[in-house]
C-alpha cells in the first residue's frame, strides 16, 4: 500500500508539473540549508612534485589532458592526479578552479560506507545485523510489515541487494524517509540481485545516527574529514535531519583525491607526522571486493561496498553521477579525482580515456624519470589554458616582430573601445512573455525541488571586457556579471535562501542572419550544472532560449529511470494518467523554454 501511494503521488506531481505549477512540487516544504562555503585551497594540501620526479612524463600527462579536453561529451570540470601520494598534476578549466567544494552527488555514497566501516570496527553493529531488529521502534504495526523487509542485513544495504521499492524518487513525496522506507516492501529476496538505490544508503546514514546520537557529519569529523584535512563539510540532509548518506555531500576536488589515496593506502594516513589508522585495512579489502556483478548504463561492471570496478585490472572507483568520480589504480599507486558536468549519466568517455593513458603500465616507471624543464612548462601551460566553453575566449592575433618593436619603442595606451553591436544593446532593457525560463537549470531544480518564478524582464549593460545582465522574476532581481575577454566573472546568487557562486563567461556574435546575438554560461561553480542563455536580437524584439549543461535529455532519462525504478509500474500509471505521451516528452516543455520579448521603451536609456 504504501509503495501504490508513493507512485500515486509521483504522478500527481508531475501533472502539477505539466500544467506549469513547477514550485512546491514536493508536499514537504524546501527548507534552504546550504551556507555560502569559503573559497580556497584545501587546509592540509597534498604534497606537490613534478611528474618526471614520481616517474611519469609531463609530456605524456598533457596529451592525457588534451585528450580529455577534446571530448565534447565529457565537460571535465576539474582534475587531480596522484602517484605515490604526491599530487603531479591539477588542471581546471575555465569558470571552475578547484578552491569550491563541488556537489559530488553518489560519490557521497562512498563516504558513508567509509563510516560505516569505522562503526563495524568500533563494534556498534555487524555487516549481518538486520535492520529491522536496529530500527524496531520504527517499523509498522505487525498485520503492516513485510517478511521481506525484516530480512534486509546492514550487508545488503552496502552492495545494493535490499531489492527495496523505496527510493529516491519517492522520497521527495515523504517527511519520514526512514518510516517510509521499513513501510515499504522488496522487489525480490534481499541478496538475490543487485539493484542501485540511494535510499539504502541513507538507511545507512541513519544508522550511524542511531547508534552514535550524532549525524554522519560530526561522526566523521574526528575520524576523517579532520585528519585528512577536509573542512567546512556541507552534507544536505532529509527533513528530519539525518544527512541523505547516498547523496548531497560536497568536496573539492583535492579533497577527494585524498579519499581514493586513503584506499589506496590501505587506511592509513600521516597526521602530523605519525601514520595513523583511519580504516582498517579488512574492510578496505572487504569494499573493493567487487562481488556483485552488474551494468552501469549499458556498461558490465562489478560493486562491492559502494564503490564501482574500473575498467583496469584491479582498479575501482568512488562514482557519482554527470562525472564525479575517483578512480583508484593500485597497480600503478595512482589516483585521478575528477568533477564534471559530463552527459553521461553514470559512466563517461572520461573512463576509456583514463584507461587508455593509465592502463598502459609500461608508461609509468617505478624510478624518476630525467628532469624535462621544456615538457613540465608545457604541461603547466597547458594545465592554465583549459576552458569549459573555449567559443568565449577570443581570438588573439598574434604581432609581427615589428609590431612588437614598435610597441616596445612607442608604447600607447589603448583605451578598449564597445563593439557596435554592443552599444546598440547598451542600456536596453526587454518584458518577457515566458512560462518557465530562469536562472537556474532544470536538473538543479527538480533535484533541489528549489524553483523559480520565471524571468520577467531582462536589462543589459557592456563594458568592453564584460557584461551585466539583470533579470527580475516579478519578486526578486538577480544581477550577472560575465566576461567577454575569456576570464570569468563571478556572482554569488541567494536562491530560495541557499547561496551559490557562480562563474560567467560570454560571448556576443551574430548568426547566419546577421542578428545580434549574446550567448551566456552561467556555471553553479558548486554543482555540475550551467544554465546556458542564448539572447537573439531583432529590432525590438527579443527571443530568448534556455539550455543547459549536463543536457536536458540526459536529466530527464535519469529522472524517467528512477521514476520507473519499482518494476515498470509507475512507469505504467504515468503513461495512463498522462494521456500516453511519454515523460521525456513532457519534461522537454518546461525544461528547454524559449521566451519571447520586447523592448521597455521606459525602462531602455
Amino acid at each position: 500500500m504504501m509503495d501504490l501511494r508513493a507512485q500515486f503521488k509521483a504522478v500527481d506531481a508531475v501533472r502539477k508539473g505539466m500544467r506549469g505549477e513547477l514550485r512546491h512540487l514536493s508536499p514537504v516544504p524546501f527548507v534552504p540549508e546550504k551556507p555560502r562555503y569559503p573559497a580556497g585551497p584545501s587546509r592540509k594540501p597534498l604534497p606537490r612534485s613534478t611528474p618526471e620526479a614520481q616517474g611519469v612524463s609531463s609530456a605524456y600527462l598533457e596529451r592525457f589532458l588534451r585528450e580529455l579536453d577534446a571530448c565534447p561529451e565529457i565537460k571535465v570540470h576539474c582534475l587531480v592526479v596522484l602517484r605515490h601520494g604526491k599530487l603531479i598534476a591539477q588542471a581546471n578549466w575555465k569558470p571552475y578552479s578547484g578552491i569550491y567544494a563541488q556537489m559530488v552527488y553518489s560519490l557521497s555514497k562512498s563516504v558513508t560506507a567509509m563510516a560505516v566501516g569505522m562503526a563495524v570496527e568500533e563494534g556498534l553493529f555487524a555487516l549481518d545485523d538486520r535492520i529491522a531488529e536496529l530500527f524496531a521502534d520504527k517499523l509498522p504495526p505487525p498485520p503492516f510489515r513485510r517478511r521481506r523487509v525484516e530480512q534486509i542485513t546492514v550487508r545488503h544495504l552496502l552492495n545494493m541487494t535490499s531489492g527495496i521499492r523505496f527510493h529516491e524518487a519517492n522520497s521527495v513525496f515523504e517527511r519520514d524517509w526512514l518510516k517510509s522506507y521499513l513501510a515499504s516492501d522488496c522487489a525480490y529476496e534481499p541478496g538475490e540481485k543487485f539493484t542501485y538505490n540511494s535510499m539504502n544508503s541513507y538507511l545507512l546514514s541513519a544508522l550511524i545516527q542511531r547508534k552514535t546520537g550524532e549525524g554522519l557529519t560530526d561522526y566523521l569529523q574526528p575520524r576523517l574529514f579532520e585528519p585528512l584535512g577536509i573542512d567546512h563539510v556541507v552534507w544536505e540532509r532529509c527533513p528530519m535531519g539525518i544527512e541523505k548518506g547516498g547523496w548531497g555531500l560536497f568536496l573539492r576536488p583535492e579533497d577527494m583525491a585524498k579519499l581514493g589515496q586513503l584506499y589506496l593506502q590501505k587506511g592509513l594516513w600521516t597526521v602530523d607526522g605519525e601514520p595513523r589508522r583511519l580504516l582498517s585495512e579488512q574492510w578496505i579489502a572487504e569494499s573493493t571486493d567487487m562481488g556483485m556483478r552488474t551494468l552501469m548504463g549499458e556498461h558490465e561492471t562489478a560493486y562491492g561496498y559502494h564503490l564501482w570496478e574500473f575498467p583496469i585490472p584491479g582498479a575501482y572507483q568512488f562514482n557519482g553521477v554527470f562525472g564525479q568520480y575517483v578512480v583508484v589504480i593500485p597497480q600503478i599507486d595512482t589516483v585521478i579525482a575528477i568533477t564534471s558536468g559530463s552527459h553521461g549519466l553514470f559512466v563517461d568517455k572520461s573512463a576509456e580515456v583514463i584507461r587508455k593513458y593509465f592502463g598502459n603500465q609500461e608508461a609509468f616507471s617505478a624510478l624518476p624519470l630525467p628532469v624535462n624543464m621544456g615538457a613540465a612548462r608545457a604541461l603547466k601551460r597547458t594545465e592554465a589554458s583549459l576552458a569549459l566553453f573555449p567559443d568565449t575566449i577570443p581570438v588573439r592575433r598574434r604581432r609581427t616582430l615589428i609590431e612588437r618593436i614598435e610597441q616596445a619603442l612607442f608604447p600607447q595606451r589603448s583605451v578598449p573601445q564597445l563593439s557596435a553591436d554592443a552599444k546598440w544593446i547598451n542600456g536596453r532593457s526587454y518584458k518577457l512573455e515566458n512560462l518557465y525560463g530562469t536562472i537556474l537549470p532544470f536538473i538543479f531544480s527538480v533535484e533541489k525541488d528549489s524553483f523559480l518564478p520565471p524571468i520577467q524582464r531582462v536589462s543589459f549593460a557592456f563594458a568592453p571586457d564584460f557584461c551585466t545582465i539583470e533579470f527580475s522574476d516579478g519578486e526578486e532581481r538577480q544581477t550577472i556579471r560575465a566576461g567577454l575577454d575569456g576570464e570569468p566573472r563571478r556572482s554569488v546568487l541567494n536562491i530560495n535562501g541557499e547561496v551559490y557562486v557562480t562563474g560567467n563567461m560570454a560571448r556576443l556574435t551574430r548568426d547566419e542572419d546577421g542578428r545580434p546575438v549574446l550567448k551566456l554560461y552561467l556555471s553553479f561553480l558548486e554543482t555540475p550544472n550551467t544554465r546556458v542563455i542564448k539572447f537573439i536580437f531583432s529590432g525590438e524584439r527579443i527571443l530568448v532560449r534556455f539550455q543547459e549543461i549536463p543536457s536536458v535529455d540526459n536529466a530527464s532519462k535519469l529522472l524517467a529511470s528512477l521514476l520507473g525504478n519499482s518494476g515498470g509500474n509507475l512507469e505504467r500509471l504515468l503513461t495512463e494518467r498522462l494521456g500516453g505521451e511519454r515523460v521525456p516528452g513532457y519534461l522537454r516543455r518546461i525544461a528547454v523554454p524559449k521566451a519571447g520579448g520586447k523592448l521597455d521603451l521606459e525602462a531602455s536609456e
